[in-house]
């Protein structure tokens, strides 16, 4: 099937959709060698010193297999290390803390947007490098097994629409910007606008709440007045202005990141939410997924059946964020690929380790979790909450 066909819509499946793109991806890449290429990193100073590393990578650097090192730490980086490089950068680059991407309201449940107002030492060239990090993401799924990577990030409906190509419309700040939209959105959709004397412009204010500026939303936006007949034109117009023109400069040096390593026109055969399934994997981690899919290795009839039984109790108690240390803990990455525990490559495999009521340890570059014989779900309980509290991050234990 050609690309054009899939453009112009069918019956494709969204797993259809993520076997064409990435066929067609390892094609444009197929010139390109996956060797490996060293890259040493600080974990006290992650994106700094990650910046500084790859500065002077190519294109085709980027396609490679990166063999990440962390300062003072003894590891050799059998893919263990790499996914948690790619699990760790994600979060700086991504956490609203930083600056670089920040939330419209606290109850957009966590999606993340470009900084209207970034500080101004943040520069735009690590937008440039976030999107060649979300194309190295989509490059490494698609050749499968051990290399499948996802984005640590929840991102607003309108950035996905803009990374595909979509134009703004004003249903986006529904799930981005909820407290606007129910705010003014709702309010003109659902009343007389007439005698409100709207005009297609908008005020700006500074961080004091001062008027800044009045920004017209078309030519001549200040003279014409919203009316009930104009006014879903009026709401989209604003949704463009407060969702993708205030960012314009960031999302365009992230796309330009981003096409370095993917083309443009390969995205375009999913809608946001399917983009979003493709870059960040399944959120909610189910337990009968895991359960159904997790392979046991090893053990006496009392690990088998008595601390199996205690193992899958505390698990099932587990919340959502203990869920992802315990996914992290054991396989480098709180998210899971498209397609749930089914499609992690190795198994998740609990490994009946040849200890007696130790803390559990991981391989994370074999997604083993190797877990000791214990006397009591107490025990169980205990030892996992330690383990995945305090042995989430670091590798020179392997």
């Amino acid at each position: 099937m050609t690309l054009g066909l899939f453009i112009s819509g069918g019956s494709e499946t969204f797993q259809d959709k993520v076997n064409f793109f990435q066929r067609e991806l390892r094609q444009v890449h197929m010139k390109k060698p996956h060797s490996k290429i060293s890259l040493k990193v600080s974990r006290l100073n992650l994106l700094d010193s990650t910046l500084k590393a790859t500065r002077n990578f190519s294109v085709s650097d980027w396609s490679k297999n990166f063999e990440v090192t962390f300062q003072d730490e003894e590891a050799l980086d059998w893919g263990g290390p790499r996914r948690e490089w790619f699990e760790l950068i994600c979060k700086v680059l991504f956490d609203t803390t930083n600056q670089l991407f920040t939330r419209f309201s606290d109850n957009n449940q966590a999606l993340v947007h470009p900084n209207p107002n970034r500080p101004s030492y943040l520069r735009l060239k690590i937008y440039e490098f976030a999107g060649r990090l979300v194309g190295k993401c989509l490059y490494e799924s698609s050749l499968g097994g051990a290399y499948k990577q996802l984005v640590k990030a929840r991102f607003t409906r309108s950035f996905l629409a803009q990374i595909i190509g979509l134009r703004m419309h004003y249903k986006y700040f529904e799930t981005d910007d909820p407290e606007f939209y129910k705010s003014k959105v709702c309010f003109i959709l659902n009343n007389d606008v007439n005698e409100m004397e709207l005009v297609f412009a908008e005020e700006k204010y500074n961080r004091a709440g001062q008027l800044e500026k009045v920004i017209e939303l078309l030519t001549g936006g200040v003279q014409m007045p919203v009316t009930n007949e104009n006014k879903i034109l009026y709401l989209n117009l604003l949704a463009q202005y407060r969702l993708a023109n205030q960012v314009r400069e960031e999302v365009e040096h992230f796309l330009k990141g981003l096409n370095e390593l993917v083309p443009e026109n390969l995205l375009a055969i999913f809608d946001e939410n399917e983009l979003e399934l493709l870059m960040c994997g399944t959120g909610d981690i189910n337990v009968c997924d895991f359960k159904a899919h997790a392979v046991v290795v090893g053990g006496s009839w009392h690990f088998r059946e008595k601390v199996m039984r205690w193992f899958w109790t505390v698990v099932s108690s587990f919340t959502q964020e203990e869920l992802a240390r315990l996914l992290q803990f054991t396989t480098g990455s709180s998210q899971l690929p498209p397609g749930g525990f089914a499609a992690l490559c190795p198994s998740f495999q609990i490994i009946a380790a040849p200890t007696h009521s130790t803390l559990p340890t991981a391989h994370t570059c074999f997604n083993q979790l190797c877990l000791p014989t214990y006397d009591s779900y107490e025990e169980v309980h205990k030892m996992l909450q330690l383990a995945i509290s305090e042995g989430c991050e670091g590798f020179g234990m392997l």
